[in-house]
């Protein structure tokens, strides 16, 4: 019983010294491409347009919009 949990332990405890040493050479590796990276200036960058998005509009709200504008000037032509 102690011994297997012991060999168990120490599977998971090499696991884990694997995935730190692989991950101290990930960073390692970002650090030494640090200095490849080439720094921009204005004139690498390409300035995009921004579209002006369609306003998606509700056939029924807008008809009925337009029918209580309509009434709402109705309102002010009845004396002629």
């Amino acid at each position: 019983m102690f011994y297997s949990s012991m060999i168990e332990l120490r599977n998971k405890n090499n696991n884990i010294i694997d995935y730190i040493s692989k991950t101290e050479q990930y960073f390692l590796n970002e650090i030494d491409h640090k200095d490849n990276i080439k720094k921009t200036n204005p004139d690498d960058l390409i300035y995009l347009l921004k579209t002006k998005e369609k306003e998606r509009t509700n056939f029924l709200l807008s008809a009925f919009k337009e029918m209580s504008r309509g009434i709402d000037d109705g309102r002010y032509q009845k004396g002629y």
